[in-house]
């Protein structure tokens, strides 16, 4: 039975976007988004579930990560919504749908409100939202202190400030760590900590995302910045699952999504966490995107 592949393509800007290719290679695409920081390596977790669903299942690297060429400019969304659009286009994909989980919700969002023609459904599993106009104002100072830098139009100094972040703040324990320990640090009350499978995927996962900062850097200012976005240009079917005890994107950043999306059903998981919402429902996810796909 196939793993999946590993590949690399060329943008029509001349960057690299590497991405993993697995599931039914005959089956509707459907593109993935990662939670942030991470890379396509987490579309392996999906594999297995999208073969029996015949579910082609795409995961991408986002800029910065892993050999996807880092953005220079300003980072938003939308140039993420576009780089999907150019990858569906060199793999002559005609239609597709896209799922992101936690940092790779508004990610996906981005690719739907871009290629709206092409977008058949839209899946948010646990998503972030614009967490500055929602969260707690006291949330995250010093990370609202490299946005602010941001808002100012300084993109040099808020990039300085958040690759500090990640290298000293986010980063610098689990570098300390050998695997084995990092993957408890990093996973755990996840319900799978114990699954072999999954903690060797989430061990390559690591070490891919502690390589370099440029990817997380990318993701933290393209999501905390004023977003880019018009959701009103979203014309998918849009599914938004969320869990009732998730504190790190609550059901807060669903219903935001639901008020503003056209035709989007919000989906509350009752007792359930973060981790719980992002790896316990793959199948659901897969099966409800199919059934929603116009």
């Amino acid at each position: 039975m196939s793993s999946g592949d590993e590949a690399s393509l060329a943008l029509p800007d001349g960057r690299l976007i590497d991405y993993f290719d697995g599931g039914d290679p005959s089956g509707r695409p459907i593109f993935f988004q990662p939670g942030s920081p991470n890379t396509r390596i987490m579309g392996k977790l999906w594999h297995q579930t999208a073969q029996a669903a015949e579910v082609r299942i795409i995961s991408v690297s986002r800029p910065g990560y892993g050999g996807s060429t880092a953005i220079t400019d300003r980072p938003t969304l939308s140039a993420a919504g576009r780089d999907l659009a150019d990858l569906a286009d060199s793999l002559g994909l005609d239609q597709y749908a896209v799922v992101g989980s936690s940092g790779g919700g508004p990610f996906a969002v981005a690719a739907a409100a871009a290629d709206p023609q092409r977008v058949r459904a839209l899946g948010v599993v646990a998503g972030a939202g614009p967490w500055r106009e929602i969260a707690d104002p006291s949330a995250e100072p010093e990370e609202r202190a490299c946005l602010a830098l941001l808002d100012e139009g300084d993109l040099a100094g808020a990039r300085v400030g958040m690759r500090h972040l990640v290298e000293n703040v986010w980063q610098a324990d689990l570098r300390k760590l050998d695997d084995a320990a990092r993957l408890d640090a990093w996973l755990g009350e996840d319900p799978l900590a114990g699954d072999e499978a999954y903690r060797a995927i989430m061990a390559d996962a690591m070490r891919a995302i502690l390589e370099g900062t440029e990817g997380a850097v990318f993701d933290a200012l393209a999501i905390g910045a004023g977003w880019d976005l018009d959701l009103r240009a979203v014309q998918a079917p849009t599914l938004l699952w969320y869990g009732e005890a998730d504190e790190v994107c609550t059901v807060e950043y669903g219903r935001w999504y639901a008020e503003r999306i056209a035709d989007a059903e919000l989906i509350v998981l009752p007792g359930e966490d973060h981790l719980t919402v992002g790896d316990s429902h793959r199948p659901e996810v897969l099966a409800a995107l199919l059934k929603a796909w116009q």
